[in-house]
Formats: C-alpha cells, structure tokens, sequence
C-alpha cells in the first residue's frame, strides 16, 4: 500500500506560495551574491564599515547571501500579494418564501 499524504486544499496552496515566493528568491540570492561578491571583498566591505565587530571572510559572504535572499524573498512575496485575485463576494441566498 502506498505511503501517499494528502493535503487540503488551502494547506497545498499555502506550499505552493511560499515554494513560489522562497525558490525564485534563492536563485536571485545565489546570483546576487556571485556579482557582488566578485566584485567586493567581505573583509575589506567590513573593515571600511565596521571595523570594531570581528567577522571572517566566509561569515561575510553568509551575511551576504542571506541579504539576498531576504531581499528577493520579500520582493517575490510581493509580487505574491499583487498577482492575488480579488475574492468575489459570495451572492446572498435568496429569501424563502415563508408562507
């Protein structure tokens, strides 16, 4: 017998969303991350900006990628909110006759 789960229908929506939001805003992060950091030294970015906080190299481009990510998940989740269909009013039910 197969070991299948089933969902609701709202529950595989939510999955779907937040697949939609989260997936598109990795790759965005992962790319990101590559020109900017081809680009920029984490090391030399922290010693101009913050020279007091001790960070390594490898948790500068953590730091980095996960800015990224924020941000394209936040811009995919926006784009979530507006591509949303506007919910239609339900009709009133019409009135029984009460004779």
């Amino acid at each position: 017998m197969k070991n299948t789960t089933y969902y609701k229908r709202d529950t595989r929506r939510r999955i779907h969303v937040w697949g939609a939001t989260l997936w598109p805003a990795f790759l965005v992060a992962g790319v990101g991350s590559i020109v900017f950091f081809a680009n920029i030294d984490p090391a030399t970015l922290r010693m101009q900006t913050l020279p007091d906080i001790q960070l390594s190299r490898e948790a500068g481009y953590a730091i980095g990628f996960l800015m990224f990510w924020a941000i394209g998940a936040a811009s995919s989740a926006l784009t979530v909110v507006l591509m949303r269909r506007p919910r239609t009013p339900r009709p009133d039910p019409t009135p029984r006759d009460t004779k």
